[in-house]
């Protein structure tokens, strides 16, 4: 066997979505076990009908376990984050930094649970149904929740195109309600460069009505030849 066979795959950055979808770690099953688990009380408890006394001991609970929690320190991330932009990141190191993204990262209890149905450089697009926690008129996703969202579906979209960009500004229409409990589309692609620009647009569709518009400029890092 030669030494190639014996040394773990590394990913560029090009590569990440195709690990991540790859083989899942062992601790990366228990870690998404406890973010589920984490998200399913969450969406629980928001607005419960309960008395004071059960209310009380729920939080009696959470606190033992908050201060469980403070005995362990968090990894550095900063070492991981290098070998992303280096091609040098392990499986390992895509899982580290991807499963916790704030968006559709499946070990963060925060994150919008995204499906992703298209990833190519045409375009890339997500399904989602969200609920109670990110609600903002009754019934409604949150404006703020929406954008979140789009930009990290517009940065999708960069990198299934083969470019690496940063956020410089985007700006949403409100078409129509982005409705709670129902799945939405949310899709993006790259429409062109200026420079250091790119020019990202995107929208979400509840069936075949758009509700929301997406407009994205994003900037080249002069380190990636901007």
């Amino acid at each position: 066997m030669s030494d190639t066979d014996t040394k773990e795959q590394t990913y560029n950055p090009f590569q990440l979505f195709d690990a991540h979808d790859g083989p899942v770690p062992a601790s990366f099953v228990q870690r998404r076990r406890v973010s589920a688990a984490i998200r399913q009380i969450t969406a629980k408890l928001i607005r419960i009908d309960a008395d004071d006394d059960q209310l009380s001991a729920w939080a009696d609970r959470l606190e033992t376990l908050q201060q469980e929690l403070a005995e362990y320190e968090q990894l550095d991330t900063q070492a991981t984050s290098r070998k992303l932009f280096s091609g040098k990141a392990t499986a390992s190191d895509v899982f580290q930094m991807m499963d916790y993204n704030p968006v559709g990262g499946a070990s963060n209890p925060i994150a919008p649970e995204l499906t992703w149905v298209r990833h190519s450089p045409e375009g890339v697009e997500a399904q989602v149904c969200l609920g109670l926690p990110y609600q903002g008129p009754v019934g409604r996703i949150h404006g703020g929740v929406i954008a979140w969202m789009m930009d990290a579906v517009l940065a999708r979209a960069l990198n299934a195109a083969f470019k690496i960009a940063m956020t410089g500004t985007l700006s949403l229409r409100y078409l129509a309600a982005t409705p709670l409990f129902e799945t939405v589309s949310l899709r993006a692609e790259v429409v062109r460069q200026e420079g250091r620009k790119i020019f990202v647009e995107g929208g979400i569709w509840h069936g075949d009505k758009q509700t929301v518009v997406v407009e994205g400029v994003w900037l080249v890092p002069k380190a990636f030849g901007g």
